[in-house]
């Protein structure tokens, strides 16, 4: 059976009743002629029965009915002896309509067989011979013709439900799209405020402490405000400065310009004048590609390390050691003396360089070896847009 939603077009209905009535018209000028009236009983039924089938009231048991309704045909043309064939039309017709194509076939095939052989038996002569053929070829044709009217509302069909779900595909993508642009900017957002946390915080914070320390020592100790404010003022210009770098970061093609090294050596040689550490700095990844993002992390990450060297390590020598080939490699390392007691063991890492580094999907290392404290990140080389804020 076709499937529940494919309900019989109005030109099927329309053939099947002026089928039934041109085939009733026959059969009542038969029965004039031969007087059978019982079989009036028999085209009542065929009408009733193809009627039910054509409005699809029943949803079972269709080859059982089409049995029936051949089989009233073939009794009603037997006993009248009158064309035949409009009555096997509308078999064949219902048939097509509501069996699956392979079982439709074998019905048109069963009508046209019992179309000539009705033919033949109302008369043996030469011309209902040819009528025979002709009416069986006239069955072949109407049969060939609903044939293709139900392939073409299949196709219709199926082309109106793609459409559906494209459309509704488009709406999900639509949503999809809606989403991710809401997603990028909280990320953008969370990405701005780890940028001026990392860089601006720091700065300003120590700032307001130098200048708290300040306002408190003004009488006694004005040399020493003098030194404090000198050093304040090296923090706020040194704060300027990562503004500027925040927005020269944030701006993704003035950072694709840039290589690693124009972003980190001016900042290792700033930060070795301000701090007085002998930082020595390797930068070997000249012929990588490097997207914005991967370098933004880079360079905050040195930049964090570097921080916390100077504040808490009591150092005196960093070494930084930058190179990509199938992974990205960061190495810093510093003689400071503060982790003494944690010599050949992990380090808690610091919180704002892991989650750079988770974002980027690479492998943190935070340990004490031979009087060095080693900091070692790897990220892997992967494309841009691949899950990774990598390199290609």
């Amino acid at each position: 059976m076709r499937e529940a939603s494919f309900d019989m077009s109005r030109w099927a209905k329309l053939s099947i009743a002026g089928f039934t009535l041109g085939g009733s018209y026959f059969v009542i000028m038969g029965l004039k002629a031969t007087e059978q009236w019982w079989l009036l009983i028999l085209l009542v039924m065929f009408a009733f029965l193809s009627t039910l089938l054509t409005t699809q009231k029943i949803k079972h048991w269709q080859q059982g009915m089409l049995a029936v309704l051949f089989l009233l045909s073939a009794v009603m043309t037997l006993y009248i002896h009158q064309h035949g064939t409009m009555l096997y039309v509308v078999v064949c017709l219902l048939a097509i309509e509501t069996l699956r194509k392979r079982t439709a076939v074998i019905w048109v095939g069963a009508c046209v067989f019992a179309v000539f052989v009705s033919e033949l038996i109302s008369s043996p002569n030469i011309v209902d011979v040819q009528d025979a053929f002709v009416n069986s070829l006239l069955t072949v044709f109407l049969s060939g013709f609903a044939f293709l009217r139900v392939e073409a509302e299949t196709g219709r069909r199926q082309t109106r439900l793609l459409l559906h779900e494209l459309e509704d595909k488009n709406l999900q993508l639509a949503n999809f799209a809606a989403e991710r642009e809401q997603q990028s900017r909280v990320e953008e957002r969370q990405r701005l405020s780890r940028e001026l946390h990392d860089t601006l915080g720091h700065t300003l914070t120590t700032s307001i402490v130098q200048l708290e320390a300040a306002e408190k020592l003004f009488e006694q100790h004005p040399g020493r405000v003098k030194q404090i404010l000198t050093t304040a003022r090296s923090l706020l210009k040194e704060g300027l400065d990562e503004t500027r770098n925040i927005v020269r970061l944030l701006d993704k093609n003035a950072a694709e310009a840039l290589s690693l090294t124009d972003l980190i050596t001016p900042m290792v040689n700033n930060f070795q004048a301000a701090t007085g550490l002998s930082i020595s700095l390797r930068i070997a990844c000249e012929k990588a590609i490097i997207y914005s993002p991967c370098k933004q992390h880079l360079v905050r990450i040195v930049q964090e390390a570097m921080t916390n060297i100077s504040r808490h390590a009591e150092a005196s020598e960093v070494t930084i050691v930058l190179t990509a080939s199938d992974v990205i490699e960061l190495t810093i390392e510093d003689n400071g003396v503060r982790l003494n007691t944690y010599t050949g063991v992990s380090l808690p890492t610091v919180k704002s360089i892991e989650s750079r580094v988770t974002e980027l999907q690479g492998t943190l290392r935070f340990t004490r070896e031979g009087g060095l404290t080693k900091l070692y990140v790897a990220i892997p080389m992967k494309p841009f847009g691949s899950g990774h804020f990598g390199a290609g």
